[in-house]
């Protein structure tokens, strides 16, 4: 019989960045929030520290809230998932995936706040990519435990060509 170490059955780490796809460059993305308001910004993304980090950055255009954000999505080899960190100039927020990328698709899902006065019980970031220079973001929310999930803001990104 043949013993190996646990860490050695371990799966592979999941990837932040898909092997398909590059976010590098800049985006034009434009869309809408649940309330029918037109949303647009700029994202910038890259892969950072090795290529083992994916790094997005936000700038709002419209709404004009001057809202800016920085996401870095990386695999924590401690939890075994991808986890996101999102630091911006209204707050900041954690977000994990136990999945990674899936058909072309990850869900950065925010943890359950058991608080009654939270806005939402939960909330999370689904990336999709949708074609060679275009990806989608919509921003989830759900009000109730159970999770009944509803879209609050979706953005569809293009890939800025050169002018």
């Amino acid at each position: 019989m043949v013993l190996t170490p646990a860490f050695a059955q371990d799966a592979k780490p999941l990837s932040a960045v898909p092997s398909n796809f590059q976010f590098s460059g800049t985006w034009d993305c434009e869309g809408a929030f649940a309330n029918k308001q037109v949303h647009k910004s700029t994202y910038t993304g890259a892969t950072i520290l090795g290529g083992k980090w994916l790094e997005l950055s936000e700038e709002d255009l419209q709404p004009a809230t001057g809202y800016l954000a920085k996401y870095l999505i990386g695999y924590d080899p401690q939890q075994k998932k991808l986890v996101e960190f999102d630091a911006n100039n209204f707050g900041a927020a954690v977000y994990s995936s136990d999945e990674g990328w899936q058909n072309n698709t990850l869900t950065m899902t925010s943890p359950i706040s058991q608080d009654p006065k939270a806005p939402y019980a939960a909330n999370r970031f689904v990336f999709s990519i949708t074609g060679k220079d275009t990806f989608s973001i919509d921003w989830q929310i759900s009000k109730k435990i159970p999770l009944e999930w509803i879209t609050a803001d979706h953005l569809g990104c293009n890939r800025r060509g050169p002018k």
